[in-house]
């Protein structure tokens, strides 16, 4: 698990999952369960997030606002 940052690209209010824009590339894949305050996901946000690669797809997890 790697420490990331990037801007939250889309959300999805209604399906509870969205995409972040990784500062070092390319998107990875959310879901709202993963956010840690208990904050709205909004495009345009700042983050800090772990990539977890350790289920089947490639996702951000316990994300944090900066």
């Amino acid at each position: 698990m790697i420490l990331q940052t990037g801007i939250i690209r889309s959300f999805n209010s209604q399906q509870k999952n969205g995409f972040i824009t990784c500062d070092l590339g390319g998107d990875i894949q959310f879901d709202a369960s993963s956010v840690c305050d208990n904050n709205q996901p909004m495009s345009g946000r700042l983050v800090e997030f772990i990539m977890d690669d350790s289920a089947v797809k490639l996702q951000a997890i316990k994300i944090r606002f900066i």
